[in-house]
């Protein structure tokens, strides 16, 4: 069953890495440490595929004991080590090298070169699986859990420092994002020192209580997980939320300005604006903030040739001869001053 959850959440966290680096490739603005986030989050795209056991059937070598446990170490140093630079980067001022020679970049290959040693110097009954936190009885197969273990954890712990350090800086729903991250990052952390603990205490203790610890470890990996894709993709949430509430506030403007308009376009047709044809005109029939802020427009120049440029008081004297009350007219000129859309 915990297998399972680990596979499920695995292929989540790779789908939403997917979405996220889509994002960032098609977006118009490019940002100069774009291309170091992108390479971040493959390498902890391939990590996660890797640990679905339905990749290790179908890619050639996978099923190779510890060159999945290799590759998925690997993907998880180089991410977390980039992740940690594009953080502090915004805080360290300009860097003298560029992201690529960056010592913790450089440390994330050291790491994974001596990882793959020392799995590649241990027989293959003793090797471990990817998605298990097995200790195996063998040295070598400690020292790739402390070893790399120890790296995550101070990449990790780094990088939710630098997130706190830019909830400082920054303002609005970027804070929260960023401060989500965080959270997700110090989670991860955890799971690091539960690893570290599972391992060392296994020496002394046998496996007797690795079953429920292991349940303890995903809870923790699942929290760090979930944190950091609402981290990555809160902007991205904000604005659809944002975008969700800007269309119903003009859905019901419209709807409130409907009774105004058709008495208004009664009086005087001529007021109603030409509506496009096609494809564009099919588009603006869809859109309800052009809808609304069309039938502003035309409530507007109804209102003036019916009042002939008269001062407020005239105006509202001949809008209630109309048959609009004030309620009304107040509605119209509030719509119009709150109107955010062009033509």
């Amino acid at each position: 069953m915990a297998t399972r959850l680990q596979c499920l959440l695995s292929a989540f966290l790779c789908l939403a890495l997917l979405a996220k680096m889509a994002e960032l490739r098609l977006r118009r603005r490019r940002d100069a440490q774009a291309p170091m986030l992108i390479l971040a989050l493959g390498s902890f795209t391939v990590a996660g595929l890797v640990g679905i056991p339905v990749t290790r059937q179908h890619v050639p070598f996978l099923d190779v004991p510890g060159v999945p446990s290799v590759i998925m170490d690997t993907g998880v140093s180089l991410s977390l080590a980039l992740l940690n630079v594009y953080l502090w980067t915004p805080l360290g001022g300009d860097r003298a090298v560029p992201w690529w020679r960056e010592r913790l970049f450089l440390s994330a290959w050291a790491v994974s070169v001596l990882i793959a040693a020392l799995m590649a110097a241990t027989p293959p009954r003793l090797r471990t699986n990817p998605l298990q936190n097995e200790y195996t009885g063998d040295w070598r197969i400690v020292g790739i859990y402390v070893l790399g273990n120890l790296f995550f954890l101070h990449c990790s712990t780094a990088s939710a420092i630098a997130c706190v350090r830019i909830t400082r800086i920054v303002r609005g729903h970027v804070t929260i994002g960023v401060a989500v991250g965080a959270i997700g990052m110090v989670a991860y952390a955890v799971t690091c020192v539960n690893r570290l603990v599972l391992v060392l205490t296994q020496l002394i203790a046998g496996n007797g209580w690795f079953a429920w610890y292991s349940v303890l470890n995903f809870v923790f990996t699942d929290a760090a997980v979930l944190a950091s894709v609402l981290g990555l993709h809160f902007t991205a949430l904000w604005r659809v939320v944002a975008a969700c509430r800007q269309w119903y506030a003009d859905l019901r403007a419209f709807r409130l300005l409907g009774p105004v308009w058709r008495r208004l376009t009664a009086m005087y047709p001529d007021v109603v604006l030409h509506r496009e044809h096609g494809v564009r005109g099919l588009w603006d029939r869809l859109d309800v903030s052009y809808r609304k802020y069309r039938r502003e427009i035309e409530c507007q120049d109804a209102l003036l040739l019916l009042t002939g440029g008269c001062p407020s008081a005239e105006r509202r004297t001949a809008a209630r001869h109309a048959g609009l009350d004030d309620e009304q007219v107040r509605l119209l000129r509030s719509l119009s001053s709150m109107s955010r859309t062009t033509v």
